[in-house]
């Protein structure tokens, strides 16, 4: 069976921040959904794929 985004990520769609900091106040980023999320899961709430926690890029000031 695939992933399937099913919506109901955009009810728990976090706080908008500047990007650099997202990760550092605890928010994490469904790479399928496409969205961040404040959530204590390691995995998305709508299509279960493994939530990232940090950055792709290791440059950072």
């Amino acid at each position: 069976m695939g992933r399937t985004c099913r919506g109901i990520c955009t009810m728990h769609r976090a706080e908008a921040v500047p990007n650099k900091i997202r990760y550092d106040v605890g928010q994490k980023r469904c790479t399928f959904c496409g969205i961040f999320l404040s959530s204590d899961d390691t995995r998305c709430i709508c299509c279960r794929a493994v939530l990232r926690t940090k950055p792709r890029s290791k440059k950072r000031d």
